[in-house]
């Protein structure tokens, strides 16, 4: 890191997402000829109807700025805050990624899938290292989260001393590592803190968070009292609540099978670098349930969202190939709702009951607890920092609002608080921090885990497709003389009040044979210059729309042989 000398340039903080928006989380760090990432993670789409699966960053800044990038810094293992690296490095930013043992696997995991784990190195950090670069210095330190191993960054820059919490809670008895410790957040508090960035999720939320202690003290009850299969869905990565399940099942007795590709991947992730002793003891798999007695079983399945095709979704409609749930089998959903997949989730209970199970959720039963600081955490971490400036993050809109208010309720004076949204440009110095300008494209639509990019226009014609439906309209025409010598001929898809209706093709094929008859007429004259397909095109649009009322995407092709 560069000398204590008075900064020559402020230090540009860029958003490329997570502020507006619960996902995709990426911030960019940038001074003079030095750019890091802390964290780049994807947002599940809520567009999946039209092929998009994910969203990710739109990396162009880094890409004309890649030899400026020096790392990414991964400050948890989750999606959304890892998801996008293989991405940005398909892109061609190659900086190494810093990340902790179990987020080093899981990132591996993911560049393994698309073919760019050759591309970068990784280099591990322990909770607690500090990591140098010219004009920076980060020091990692351990905070409770719902996965293991999340860190918070407190990073020495050219114009002061900048926090970024990464997804932080306070838990007093985790059920892996130790608490957060306050006094380090104190001790840089009390050195002075130019800027605090903080996570926001939660702030809506009143009361302190129950600990992870109390969720496992709820599922001995329950692993107790159940007469049949017991189903424990959660996140896949949430090896906290995992050892828990682990720990319990070895002390009663029972056995433990693993239902979805990740929750597989993950548990053997897990075990590789230390966690979940008592696996080998209780781990069966899912072709061995039937030896066992129902209620001696625990299942650990992926779907607690309502994932399409996921473990638990398969087992909510009977077609799940190894379980077949049944009246006195329990269901626990151990995970938040995330916005947006509300529908999906009531979709998943309701046929879960419809199969006679009992489902238990955290709505009603205290089974999951969030990793996420609720507003008195949040007002502690603000209360213990002190910040000059602050910037909450990790939230939608709304979030930040709260979160803003909060500081300014712990003394951060008005003005010294900015609210900003993914593709802000921001500047800060120690005498200032503002929004300088805003990056319009931000985002980028992926089909597939291939990352094939969806621009917006194809997301309207997809939209246009299911809305109006589509019309063919087919015929061939001599290449010598230019007439048609066959058709035409009308086909349509997802055309409503066209089954009901058979006369109306024949009336659009006469339609387009009138439009053909003005065609060879002008051939016949030497004066040709009709355009055949568009003026079909345009014909059958305004043809259906005067029937039915709807302006079809209509594809007409004429085969020249």
């Amino acid at each position: 890191m560069s000398k204590k000398s008075e900064p020559t340039s402020p230090l540009k903080i860029i958003p490329l997402g997570g502020l507006g928006e619960i996902g995709m989380n990426c911030m960019i760090l940038e001074f003079q000829d030095e750019i890091l990432v802390i964290d780049c993670g994807l947002l599940f789409s809520d567009l999946d109807q039209f092929g998009v699966e994910f969203v990710i960053p739109d990396f162009t800044y880094l890409k004309e700025r890649k030899d400026k990038v020096k790392a990414f810094i991964v400050t948890h293992g989750h999606e959304d805050h890892i998801g996008a690296i293989p991405f940005a490095v398909k892109d061609g930013i190659h900086a190494p990624v810093y990340a902790s043992p179990f987020a080093t696997e899981l990132v591996k995991a993911r560049m393994s899938e698309n073919g760019t784990l050759d591309k970068v190195e990784i280099r591990t950090f322990t909770s607690g290292d500090t990591i140098h670069f010219k004009h920076f210095k980060i020091r990692t330190v351990s905070v409770n989260h719902s996965i293991v191993e999340s860190n918070a960054l407190i990073i020495e820059t050219p114009v002061g001393k900048v926090i970024h919490t990464g997804d932080f809670k306070i838990d007093a008895t985790p059920f892996y590592g130790e608490m957060i410790k306050l006094d380090i957040f104190k001790k840089a508090g009390d050195e002075g803190v130019l800027l605090l960035m903080s996570d926001s999720t939660n702030v809506e939320r009143l009361e302190e968070s129950f600990s992870e202690k109390i969720v496992a003290e709820n599922f001995e009850k329950i692993f107790k009292s159940v007469t049949g299969l017991t189903v424990v869905s959660m996140f896949a990565s949430n090896v906290s609540r995992m050892g828990q399940i682990f720990e319990l099942a070895d002390k009663m007795g029972k056995k433990i099978a693993l239902a979805g590709r990740s929750m597989e991947q993950n548990v053997q992730l897990a075990r590789q670098i230390g966690y979940l002793k008592k696996a080998s003891s209780v781990l069966i798999g899912m072709e061995q349930i039937e030896q066992y007695d129902r209620n001696q079983v625990i299942v650990l399945a992926t779907g607690s969202q309502g994932e399409f095709r996921s473990a638990l979704t398969r087992m909510s409609v009977g077609e799940h190939r190894f379980i077949q749930l049944q009246k006195g089998d329990t269901v626990l959903l151990s995970s938040k709702f995330i916005p947006g997949n509300e529908r999906a989730i009531g979709r998943s209970i309701n046929n879960l009951f419809k199969q006679g199970a009992d489902v238990l959720y955290a709505a009603l039963h205290e089974i999951h607890v969030s990793g996420h600081a609720t507003q008195p955490e949040l007002k502690k971490m603000l209360e213990l920092v002190r910040p000059k400036y602050f910037l909450p993050i990790h939230g939608e809109y709304r979030h930040l609002v709260h979160h803003a208010r909060l500081a300014e309720e712990t003394g951060v004076r008005v003005e010294n608080v900015v609210i900003a949204v993914s593709g802000d440009v921001l500047e800060l110095a120690p005498d200032h921090f503002k929004v300088t300008e805003h990056i319009e494209e931000n985002r980028v639509l992926v089909e597939g885990r291939d990352g094939n990019d969806i621009s917006r226009l194809i997301i309207k014609e997809r939209r246009q497709l299911g809305e109006t439906g589509v019309v063919f309209s087919l015929m061939v025409r001599n290449v010598e003389s230019q007439k048609v010598i066959a058709g035409p001929d009308i086909m349509t898809k997802g055309l409503s009040g066209v089954d009901d209706n058979p006369d109306l093709i024949e009336k659009a094929k006469e339609h387009v044979k009138k439009v053909v008859r003005r065609y060879e007429q002008e051939l016949a004259s030497g004066e040709a210059d009709m355009d055949l397909q568009e003026t079909i095109r345009v014909e059958l649009r305004r043809f259906f729309n005067e029937r039915i009322g709807k302006k079809p995407v209509v594809l007409p092709i004429v085969l020249d042989l």
